[in-house]
């Protein structure tokens, strides 16, 4: 099984982005609760302290786990907790990249660190963390972005800049915005991870 979680700023149509099925596990976060109801989704549990959600009769049918405001943690970093008690195949958090609190997108991907069964996804880009093995990525016309979690050692295929075991050091910006030019494209992780983002061109 899958949980799906909503995070602000929530994807406008989070049907079209990806399909739901009968046995996801939905968690909704603070304010997400509301996008979750404008858009239809079906909530299983609803996450937060609850201070950016203007509605709070939104809550009444929901089953809720209301946070204290003073914690030491955020209530995304919540809402993960309690997906994992699912033990799912995967944890889906739809939405939380950008917004005007881009402090939490950050955490974000940080959360890969302890959740590497996480992928954040929104109408524009997919983020997911990547261990070592090969892959073969479609061609869906959009950029791929690569950044070592801390470090790896990569090589690219049938990308317009291929590399050869490549020691991808933190902050080393070289493998930002690549493409594929053939219909498929292998990733090859020799040692470490690395945070994979594809973008829309």
């Amino acid at each position: 099984m899958r949980v799906l979680i909503l995070c602000h700023p929530v994807p406008k149509d989070v049907k079209r982005l990806i399909k739901i099925e009968d046995d996801d596990y939905i968690i909704a976060v603070d304010q997400a609760v509301s996008d979750g109801y404008k858009q239809r989704i079906k909530m299983d549990l609803a996450v937060g302290d609850f201070d950016s959600l203007k509605n709070q009769g939104l809550l009444k049918n929901l089953n809720v786990l209301r946070l204290n405001p003073i914690k030491d943690v955020t209530d995304t970093y919540q809402a993960l907790i309690e997906a994992q008690k699912h033990h799912p195949s995967d944890i889906i958090m739809l939405g939380g990249i950008g917004g005007s609190r881009i402090e939490h997108f950050i955490a974000h991907l940080m959360f890969f660190n302890e959740f590497d069964n996480l992928m954040i996804k929104n109408e524009y880009s997919t983020i997911r963390l990547m261990s070592e093995g090969s892959y073969r990525i479609k061609d869906d016309k959009r950029f791929i972005s690569l950044f070592a979690y801390p470090i790896a050692k990569i090589s690219l295929t049938n990308f317009k800049y291929d590399l050869e075991r490549y020691l991808l050091k933190t902050y080393d910006p070289l493998c930002i915005s690549n493409e594929i030019i053939k219909e498929e494209a292998i990733l090859t992780i020799h040692e470490g991870k690395v945070i994979m983002v594809q973008s829309m061109k």
